[in-house]
Parts: C-alpha cells; sequence; structure tokens
C-alpha cells in the first residue's frame, strides 16, 4: 500500500508539474494552410478532429525517462472541437473585422506504473471578439486576441483534468504567402500569458496551495503546393517554447521549462463549399513534455 502511494505521489508530481508548464491550452499543430488569410464576409464553421498518443516523457536534457514512475508513461487524448467563424463587412484600418468562438470536447487517457487516470468533458471554450484580416496581392495578415476561459470542468482532487482552471490571453499574428502558381507558406505565431491557478493542490504535501503556469510562445507552419484547386499538398508542424518559469505558491518551477518540435505531411480536398484537411505530426527536440504523434482531421464548410 505505502509502495502504491508513492507511486501516484511522483507520477502526480512529475505529470502534474508537466501539464502546468507543457499541458498548453492551445493544441499546437492545429492551423495549417492559408492561415493568415482571412475568408470573405460569411458564416464558417469548422469540425476539428485531434488524436494525440504518447508512449515517451522527456526530462529537461531531452532524454526518455526510463526509471521511476514515468518510465512506463502513456498518454492518448482525442478531441473534437467545434468553431464558428463570422466575418463582418465592416472595415477597421482596412482590415476586415471578424470573431470567433470555440467549442472543445476532450477525452484523456493517463498511465503511469500502477496508476490510471481516464476523463472527458467540455474543454476551455475560446472567444476572440476582434480579429483583423489584410489582403495585398501576394501576403494575407491576421491580427487577432484570443481567450481561453476556465469554463472546463476542473476538480483540484482529480491529477488529470479537461478543464485548466485559469485563463490564457493569446495574441496571434498569422501570415500567409500566396502566388498564383499555387504555392503557399504559412506562420500562425502566439504568446500565451496565463493567469493563477488558485484552486490547485500540491501533490508532494497534499496541500492547497498556487500554480501559474509560465508564458510560452509558439507557431504553427505549412508549406504547401495545389496543382489543381481541389487539391493541395504539402508539410506542416509547429514548434513550442515555454519562455518562463512555473510558479507553485509564487516560487519558480526550475528545469521545468518545456519545448517541442514537430513536422509531418498535410492534404487538403476542397469540393464545392465543403474542404477537409488530414495530416500527421511527429514531435521532436522534446523537453519537459510528452513525445509523441498525433493525426488531425479537419471539416470546414462556408455557408
Amino acid at each position: 500500500m505505502k509502495r502504491m502511494l508513492l507511486v501516484v505521489i511522483l507520477f502526480l508530481c512529475f505529470v502534474l508539474k508537466a501539464l502546468a508548464g507543457g499541458g498548453d491550452h492551445y493544441p499546437n499543430g492545429a492551423e495549417d494552410f492559408l492561415v493568415g488569410a482571412l475568408p470573405p464576409p460569411g458564416f464558417y464553421v469548422i469540425d476539428y478532429n485531434y488524436f494525440y498518443q504518447v508512449d515517451e516523457f522527456m526530462d529537461n536534457s531531452g532524454d526518455v525517462i526510463d526509471k521511476g514512475p514515468l518510465s512506463d508513461f502513456s498518454l492518448r487524448v482525442y478531441a473534437n472541437v467545434f468553431r464558428v467563424i463570422y466575418v463582418t463587412k465592416f472595415k477597421i484600418l482596412g482590415a476586415n473585422y471578424a470573431v470567433h468562438a470555440f467549442f472543445p470536447y476532450v477525452e484523456l487517457n493517463a498511465n503511469a506504473k500502477g496508476f490510471h487516470v481516464h476523463k472527458r468533458g467540455l474543454g476551455d471554450i475560446i472567444v476572440d471578439p476582434f480579429i483583423l484580416g489584410w489582403h495585398t496581392r501576394y501576403f494575407h495578415i491576421i491580427a487577432a486576441l484570443d481567450i481561453y476561459m476556465p469554463t472546463g470542468e476542473y476538480d483540484k482532487h482529480r491529477p488529470v483534468n479537461v478543464g485548466k482552471n485559469f485563463w490564457t490571453f493569446e495574441p496571434i499574428l498569422a501570415i500567409t504567402f500566396l502566388h498564383p502558381s499555387g504555392f503557399s507558406a504559412s506562420v500562425k505565431a502566439m504568446y500565451d500569458f496565463n493567469t493563477t491557478n488558485n484552486d490547485y493542490i500540491n501533490p508532494a504535501t497534499g496541500k492547497e496551495t498556487s500554480l501559474k503556469p509560465g508564458q510560452e510562445f509558439h507557431f504553427d507552419y505549412a508549406v504547401g503546393y495545389s496543382p489543381k484547386k481541389w487539391i493541395r499538398v504539402g508539410i506542416a508542424g509547429y514548434v513550442y517554447m515555454q519562455t518562463t518559469d512555473d510558479e507553485l505558491d509564487g516560487k519558480d518551477i526550475e528545469d521545468n521549462r518545456g519545448k517541442a518540435f514537430a513536422i509531418g505531411p498535410v492534404v487538403k480536398l476542397n469540393y464545392k463549399r465543403f474542404s477537409l484537411v488530414a495530416k500527421m505530426q511527429r514531435e521532436f527536440g522534446v523537453k519537459n513534455r510528452p513525445r509523441g504523434e498525433n493525426l488531425w482531421i479537419k471539416i470546414i464548410y462556408a455557408f
């Protein structure tokens, strides 16, 4: 019984600390082709299906943790995120004005030696009341501020939650280069400012305290070519870097900043008002986070 309790405590210490610093609100790699090009005025919906599989946890040196409770670590994530976008006819500073919102359903399965956690439910809703999109002959630019609200279910006594119990304010700058030949290159850069979770239990002590995740810089990217109007193929991925330390009870948690890179193939198919995007991405250069692969399937419809 004592050994099992020790395993649980170690699991909570490592995984929850990692989920605080590396369990970022934004699902890295979500966007790809033409992410900087705001569509014409109208109403749009996107259904994101996200599958993430992990069987390794990396330490601060970028090596696989092969001893202790995390040596047998695994994580399975499925998320279905419904996004609504409305692009208005209004112009601000020469840009089209738009708004959007995301409604995520999340299912998590985490395992370590002697421990299993399964949780599912509505995640944290994302809103953005102020999106601006500019267009030139070859370049398209979007500036926005996504706000992650702590609406998802959260219980401080649970080791894994679908809700984060803190706010994230995420300035965004997305740029797309689109050439008439069919070549495109896109980047969506983001910087996350996280608030404090004041309802957190330190798994090492069992005492209630506060946890403030560090700030994060990350960007999605995609390069592609469209030989025909109905198809675009290329590569896509992301870069993630935690820029400041997590804070536990106001004190920095050292040597815990997350880092990750990913790349993989992507294809987009277009048919009338529908588009389908499918992509796979494998992570590398990972520190203080799980390392795995993800699969994205997006369905886009323009009304």
